[in-house]
């Protein structure tokens, strides 16, 4: 108990230091953090209440326009108030019960999912949260489901529907993929290059997810595609979303997609390894590592990303069709500028007499497998659907 207090208190001074990141900040707040994070004897039961109202009005703030637009010092503060929240709630309380541990995670992952790094601890809230994964005690009775098991019913003959094949490559050299195909701005499926990873055999089975992070709350996306109206999303801890999504053949599909899972619970890196070929970049900037976890008959509907993608598919296997840029006249782009991006095409089932056009388009087809990557080129269309439980993880770069 005390152990822990102190383990969290031990980033009070370099949280303390960050008060000059938000600047910005009406000084009533910025002089309530300062009190706090300076003399904890101040931080009592009382001050919850005050620490919390930031919290919530910063949040309100974060609402207001577009996400891209939230000024970052107010995200700041939330990571800033969400750290004394935590810290609060543990001085005062009698025990860490399996009670409270709950209720801190939830803080600690609301401060991660609507904060932002602090320059001086960037990763305060992570690693507040690594301190009491130590203490959480998830149900020993095992998962009834292993996402092995499961195996998708298709053919491949049957679904290529005049598609071109795309091209799989065991273990290309560094050479070879580059001049092949990021310099020619070709697709292809790499096999046999991501054997030693970890999650291969541990994110196998579900019981490994909800032992590791099963309290933790992540948001999930709720509908079958995002073009969909009734497309929403939804709060849901990891544990809840594995047993009432993953398996689930009645009601909306839950799909944690395009997730930065990897940021927000970083145990969860180790099991994975960045491929070597993400090094051809025309920046310095870092690869952006999401995560897509979800039930059989999740869909991406056809778009395009204006980076390089690696998506490596961990557990399960997905069906993509790709299409070249050169092609996106017939492939009928929403007009919406929200959507300019997403295809209304449906290459599993297209309708001629609406989109007479994509008779012209040349569609590549693959299955991609548990073991296997498929390099996308920026601006490719790709229509994405799980054939299975699935799990893949994209690496993102310039």
């Amino acid at each position: 108990m005390l152990s822990i207090c102190e383990k969290i208190q031990d980033f009070r001074s370099t949280v303390l230091a960050s008060i000059d990141e938000v600047s910005e900040l009406d000084q009533a707040n910025k002089t309530v953090l300062i009190r706090y994070l300076t003399d904890t004897k101040t931080l009592t039961s009382n001050s919850s209440i005050k620490i919390q109202g930031i919290i919530d009005y910063m949040y309100e703030q974060v609402n207001i326009g577009n996400w891209k637009d939230v000024r970052i010092f107010i995200r700041k503060t939330i990571t800033i108030a969400s750290y004394l929240r935590v810290l609060g709630m543990i001085i005062n309380c009698k025990s860490l019960t399996d009670t409270l541990v709950k209720e801190l995670f939830v803080v600690i992952d609301f401060g991660i999912l609507f904060g932002c790094p602090i320059n001086t601890e960037p990763g305060l809230l992570q690693k507040c949260a690594s301190i009491l994964n130590t203490l959480t005690k998830q149900d020993e009775t095992c998962f009834e489901h292993q996402i092995v098991d499961i195996k998708p019913n298709i053919s491949i003959s049957d679904e290529l529907q005049g598609a071109i094949s795309i091209e799989i490559l065991y273990y290309p050299s560094m050479e070879t993929f580059y001049k092949n195909y990021i310099m020619l701005e070709k697709p292809v499926v790499l096999d046999k290059c991501i054997d030693h990873w970890p999650a291969l055999s541990k994110w196998r089975d579900n019981n490994y997810f909800i032992k590791l992070a099963g309290l933790r709350t992540v948001s999930i996306e709720i509908g079958k595609e995002y073009t969909d109206s009734n497309w929403t999303q939804k709060l849901i801890t990891v544990k809840d979303f594995i047993n009432n999504y993953i398996y689930q053949s009645d009601g909306p599909i839950g799909y944690l997609a395009q997730y930065q899972l990897f940021d927000q619970i970083p145990e969860l890196k180790d099991d994975i390894i960045e491929p070597e070929y993400c090094c051809f970049s025309e920046t310095n900037d870092p690869v952006n590592i999401m995560a897509w976890y979800g039930p059989k008959g999740t869909v991406s509907p056809l778009h395009h990303d204006p980076t390089k993608n690696l998506l490596a598919q961990v557990v399960g296997e997905k069906r993509l069709y790709l299409f070249s840029p050169k092609d996106s006249e017939h492939l009928y782009p929403h007009e919406h500028e929200l959507l300019n991006n997403t295809a209304r095409i449906d290459p599993r089932c297209p309708d001629f007499e609406k989109y007479p056009e994509y008779k012209n388009a040349t569609p590549y087809f693959c299955i991609l497998r548990p073991g296997q990557m498929l390099y996308i080129p920026p601006k490719w269309w790709h229509f994405v659907e799980s054939l299975s439980v699935s799990f893949s993880v994209s690496f993102w770069w310039q």
